[in-house]
């Protein structure tokens, strides 16, 4: 044999040698993948689908549930005995094929297989939600039929205990009640013949329903407790008052009270009536109304009792202070007719108890008898309150104009007393000024200061002249009093003045000679200066003229001089 044909032998033994290995370990592999895919299969359908489907069969699901159960339980029922079956061939038929070494085949079988448990993996997970799905709602819809039925029972329970405060509502909540009932029933017949979406709706309403008259039949008993109890209540209370406040001769301005209380009565029994409509805003506001109505009339009685206490206060109040009143009036008539022969008073019509009479009079006219015939006048309380308040204010604006009037006369006699006294101390001062002036040895007296001396003696005269009369012009008097005031006020300053200048200038001529002999503008001004001095009496034009020429020559002398003047003036001794 040729080493030739040796290679080539073992060249084919190395090949099929080569290609055995290979076909073991593609077996090998294959096998592996082929137990994966049975063991995905087993896990699959093994689970508790038919338990779910148990489940819920048991639920007694009707209508589109029952018919959506049936197709999932039908598409189950296809995976379980059809699919499996295909998968399960399919698995055998890989094995088959792998053993006989077809692993191209072997291969195509996988991966159908891998495929189809793919699709069946989406069908049972959709299964099993579209299971877990129906589950969830039949739970949801039976709580929310347990709840509404509960609501229901709960509502009927509280109605049928507290029956006795709903009054005549009674017949129409129980007419609610029943239609609620016969909804809750429909509801029952239509979900158990398969129309769900009817009976869905048919709850909402029935839910809806129970809600709205559970909302109503918390406010009916207020409401009732308003009508039924309050408002009678009320209604006898004032009834009851105004037959007592009649009886203690109480009048109203208000004439149809009696009409209101029927009003009140009718309005109660219009809205008892009309409340088996249900409507309760206009059951509440015709409530608001009537206690309005109400409380109208408790306000009118309220009115008069407080009124009357007023009243009975100020009954014993006025007829004193009118006494009171009027014999001030008295007592200022008398003062005024006494002081009338004393004095002349030239503004006495001011000085009148003429108004405060009147007012006085009309008070006792028409005020006074109310008082004295109170029991049996016939004006509501409130109304004499009204004006006993006004005559009352009255009373005490007369007495506030008594007390000044008072004032005024008693300032009369004042006037007269301090007019004196002021006389005697300006004759005083007069006499007193006088002699201050002699004592200055002036070499005259300027006529300005005469004339101011004269005038004050003449109104001093004046005014000691009326004090002197038998019947004094009080007014007059406080004039010349003021006049003679002044005019003193005045000579006292002028004294001041002219002794001032005097002194001044006499000071300023002494002085004045140390510059005579060699300042011919001072003795010019000397010379003029000592002629108005002596000759004329004109000190204040002598002072101005000598001070001017020494200012000229010697600046701020006349300011010492002025300055030592004031310091040691002499003082007029009153």
């Amino acid at each position: 044999m040729s080493s030739g044909i040796v290679v080539l032998i073992v060249a084919v033994v190395l090949v099929v040698i080569i290609g055995y290995l290979i076909g073991v370990i593609l077996r090998k592999r294959n096998d592996l993948r082929i137990a994966e895919l049975e063991e995905r299969k087993q896990k699959l359908f093994d689970q508790p689908i038919d338990e779910k489907l148990e489940a819920v069969k048991k639920l007694n699901l009707i209508g589109q549930s029952q018919t959506t159960f049936r197709e999932w339980n039908q598409k189950w029922s296809d995976l379980s005995k059809n699919t499996i079956k295909d998968i399960e061939a399919n698995l055998v038929n890989a094995e088959n094929q792998n053993d006989s070494f077809k692993f191209l085949k072997t291969k195509t079988s996988i991966e159908t297989i891998e495929s189809q448990l793919d699709l069946a993996e989406e069908d049972i997970t959709a299964v099993r939600e579209a299971l877990e799905i129906l589950q969830d709602q039949e739970d949801k819809n039976s709580a929310r039929v347990k709840h509404a039925l509960d609501l229901y029972e709960e509502l009927k329970n509280s109605i049928e205990d507290n029956s006795d405060n709903f009054g005549a509502t009674k017949i129409e909540i129980g007419k609610q009640l029943k239609n609620i009932e016969a909804e809750f029933s429909q509801f029952v017949t239509l979900n158990s013949t398969g129309d769900p979406v009817e009976a869905a709706e048919i709850l909402d309403t029935a839910e809806e329903h129970t809600i709205a008259l559970g909302q109503i039949s918390e406010k009916i008993p207020a409401i009732v407790a308003k009508l039924e109890d309050d408002f009678p209540d009320q209604l006898d209370d004032l009834e009851s008052g105004y037959a007592k406040l009649l009886e203690a001769h109480y009048h109203f301005p208000e004439r149809n009270i009696e009409r209101r209380f029927q009003d009140i009565r009718e309005s109660i029994s219009s809205n008892a009536d009309g409340l088996v409509t249900l409507d309760l805003d206009r059951a509440n506001s015709e409530n608001q109304e009537i206690q309005e109505k109400i409380d109208g009339l408790y306000a009118i009685f309220e009115r008069e009792i407080d009124a009357n206490k007023k009243v009975m206060k100020n009954s014993k109040v006025l007829p004193k202070y009118l006494e009171h009143a009027k014999h001030n009036n008295e007592a200022l008539k008398k003062e005024m007719e006494r002081l009338n022969a004393l004095y002349i008073i030239e503004d006495s019509e001011t000085l009148s108890v003429q108004n405060f009479t009147k007012e006085l009079e009309t008070i006792e006219e028409d005020t006074i008898p109310a008082i004295e015939n109170f029991d049996t006048q016939e004006k509501p309380y409130s109304e004499l309150q009204v004006i006993f308040d006004e005559a009352l204010k009255t009373l005490s604006t007369v007495e506030e104009g008594q007390i000044e009037l008072s004032g005024q006369l008693k300032s009369i006699e004042r006037i007269e007393n301090e007019s004196r006294i002021k006389s005697d101390e300006y004759v005083n001062q007069l006499h007193i000024i006088k002699r201050f002036m002699e004592k200055r040895n002036l070499p005259g007296i300027p006529q300005d200061f005469l004339s101011i001396f004269f005038t004050t003696s003449e109104h001093l005269e004046a005014l000691l002249d009326e004090l002197s009369k038998g019947r004094i012009n009080i007014n007059l008097v406080a004039r010349l009093t003021e006049s003679a005031g002044s005019s003193i006020d005045l000579l006292i300053e002028t004294t001041y003045r002219v002794v001032q200048n005097a002194t001044l200038t006499e000071q300023l001529l002494q002085y004045s000679n140390r510059y005579r002999s060699f300042e011919p503008a001072v003795q010019d001004s000397f010379e003029i200066a000592l002629k108005l001095f002596e000759k004329e009496y004109d000190y204040k034009s002598s002072f101005e003229e000598i001070s001017y020429a020494l200012e000229m020559v010697e600046p701020g002398v006349t300011d010492r001089f002025v300055s030592s003047y004031e310091r040691t003036r002499e003082i007029i001794r009153f």
